[in-house]
């Protein structure tokens, strides 16, 4: 089985059910994340529930065109809310966007990748694809990741020192990019030019007068 989906939050404990009712209590919430067992669960729900719609659906318009000797002018007497998959689509609309955006948002995407949707013929399978990738496994800008939640362990890393430990995973600050722009404001010291006049005479002496650098004893 591959680690990353070991390393999903729920890929063990996330049944069909609870994802189902974790959904459905975000109906409107598009904040957050969702990891691929509440996404997929939901998908598999609709799979089945959409079914069931679409063949009460057939069954009624088989039974009309029946009942009128196979008169289809007999289908413009049914409007919309006699079909299932009408109250199907507006039952699941929110709650389908909500969690295609936070599972988006758990891969560490904005959800306004949510509208390639509309994009025609290739929208929809990008997003598709994207949905597949595995979850961020730190917190990003839209919530903790799936260890923070205690959502499982990560697979064992060996060590750096080489004593067949786990090495623990480094976290992403998203204040680093920050305090390296808060450093190239600080004014350099006489000691720093200094270094770096030094650093320039001896690759120019190198490259250009051809010397070869002295190394130090």
């Amino acid at each position: 089985m591959n680690s990353q989906w070991r390393q999903d939050e729920g890929s063990t404990t996330m049944g069909f059910f609870e994802a189902i009712n974790s959904v459905f209590a975000g109906y409107f919430k598009f904040s957050g994340r969702a990891t691929r067992p509440e996404f997929w669960w939901f998908f598999l729900f609709e799979i089945l529930v959409g079914g069931a719609a679409f063949a009460i659906d057939a069954y009624l318009v088989v039974s009309t065109l029946n009942a009128a000797a196979w008169n289809e002018t007999a289908l413009l007497a049914l409007s919309p809310l006699d079909f299932m998959l009408t109250y199907y689509m507006l039952i699941t609309f929110f709650p389908r966007m909500a969690v295609t955006i936070r599972r988006l948002h758990d891969v560490g995407l904005s959800g306004f990748f949510y509208l390639m949707y509309f994009v025609p013929f290739v929208g929809g399978l990008i997003v598709f694809v994207l949905t597949l990738l595995p979850s961020e496994a730190d917190t990003n800008i839209h919530g903790p990741g799936p260890f923070q939640r205690g959502g499982g362990m990560p697979s064992p890393t060996p060590s750096m020192g080489g004593g067949g430990g786990i090495a623990p995973k480094r976290k992403h600050d998203p204040m680093q990019g920050y305090a390296v722009l808060d450093k190239i404001k600080e004014e350099p010291t006489p000691e720093m030019l200094a270094a770096r006049k030094a650093e320039v005479r001896a690759l120019y002496e190198q490259r250009v007068l051809g010397k070869t650098p002295v190394v130090a004893e």
